[in-house]
Formats: C-alpha cells, sequence, structure tokens
C-alpha cells in the first residue's frame, strides 16, 4: 500500500472516531447527573461548558471578591464560605507554601471524579485547566470569577497528590 492510502487511511479513521466520540457524549444524561456538566462544548474540547449550579463570568460583573490562601498544611484558608444565588464573585487563590496546589469548584461528585482523574495521572503530569479548576505554582495567585445561578452545597479542593485526601478542601454554600 503506498504512502498515500496509508494517509488517507488514517485520516478517515480519525474522523469516524471524532464523529464517534461526539455522537456518544452529546446531551448525555449520566454525564449530566454524575458530574453537574449540562452542554457538551460545541469546539470538541476537553471540558463541559455548562454547571448547574453557575457558570464563568467577567470581572467586569463580579459583586465581591473572596480571598483564598492555599497553604502547605494541607488547608485552605479560609476553609468555608457562603454566597448567594444572582452573585457574582471572584475567588482570588494564593498558593503561599512552597509546593504546587491546585484550586477546583464543584460539588462532592466533581471532586471525587477530579480527585480519580488526577490520582490517574500520577505525578508529574500537567493538570489541565477548566472553567471551574486552576493550578497555582507557590507565590502564585489567580483568580476565578463565577455567576451562581441555583442553590448548591459546593467545595473547593485542592487535587495535587495527595492532598485532597489529607484534607484540603473546603465549603461554598450557595444560598437561594
Amino acid at each position: 500500500m503506498s504512502n498515500r492510502a496509508v494517509t488517507r487511511l488514517m485520516g478517515l479513521a480519525v474522523l469516524v472516531f471524532g464523529v464517534t466520540l461526539a455522537a456518544c457524549s452529546a446531551d448525555d444524561p449520566i454525564l449530566t447527573e454524575t458530574t453537574g456538566m449540562t452542554d457538551v462544548g460545541e469546539e470538541g474540547g476537553d471540558h463541559m461548558d455548562g454547571f448547574a449550579f453557575g457558570e464563568p463570568a467577567g470581572a467586569a460583573e463580579v459583586d465581591r471578591v473572596i480571598e483564598i490562601s492555599a497553604t502547605d498544611g494541607f488547608a485552605f484558608d479560609p476553609d468555608s464560605a457562603s454566597v448567594s444565588v444572582g452573585e457574582t464573585v471572584t475567588f482570588r487563590v494564593t498558593n503561599i507554601g512552597v509546593i504546587p496546589h491546585d484550586f477546583t469548584l464543584g460539588d462532592k461528585d466533581m471532586q471525587d471524579e477530579h480527585e480519580m482523574e488526577m490520582q490517574e495521572m500520577g505525578d508529574g503530569m500537567a493538570m489541565h485547566e477548566e472553567p471551574n479548576v486552576f493550578s497555582l505554582e507557590p507565590g502564585e495567585t489567580k483568580e476565578m470569577t463565577w455567576h451562581f445561578t441555583s442553590a448548591a452545597a459546593l467545595e473547593f479542593g485542592c487535587h495535587q497528590a495527595g492532598h485532597y485526601a489529607a484534607g484540603m478542601h473546603g465549603s461554598l454554600s450557595v444560598e437561594g
């Protein structure tokens, strides 16, 4: 078989795989139930665009800022907060330690799923950032702005190896 024919067959296989993957994942009710996510990204990215509890928002829409420190004692300070439905909040998270941390916003099921993903990736693998997830190098500060659309019991957690299991998570109450 010529190189040209092999290239065409590989291209066709990639196309068929992509179409099959998109068809199997779109509007999956089990995916929505287990992750709290409601939409599949139109561009086929690695993350979902919709969350049952709200959505990413712009900095111009912010009602208030919640400052959070990630510590090497496997804790967030403060370790709890509350917001109201309809409120837009910026979480300004600073890693005040000397080891990497991350910040994941979501319900308990989302936290458990992210924890499993991180364990499967193992040490040394780069974490991908999502609308509700970012990583923090030592001394780094990052912000996440979120508009809350429905009441929920949420968490924020760090999923670096062993951190979440050691207690590095906090509670966020979204009150109606």
